[in-house]
């Protein structure tokens, strides 16, 4: 494995945004991940390790969002 996510890792990471900039912007600012620079194709650049650190925080905060609130 690579330390940066692969083109198609990112597309699958950003559906069904296909435009590079705008990936770029969903990555940064949806997600919270650092982008750390581009390639020369455009494909934004993002570590792997803290890609999968981020979704991870991100999941577990879903998963105490859902459910009941049992306070009023």
């Amino acid at each position: 494995m690579s330390l940066y996510l692969s083109p198609q890792e990112v597309d699958d990471l950003c559906t069904p945004l296909t435009q590079r900039a705008a990936q770029k912007r969903f990555i940064e600012k949806v997600l919270g991940i650092p982008v750390a620079g581009r390639r020369p194709d455009g494909v934004p650049i993002v570590g792997r390790a803290v890609a999968e650190e981020r979704l991870k925080q991100k999941q577990a905060t879903e998963a105490q969002s859902r459910g009941f609130n049992w306070r009023k």
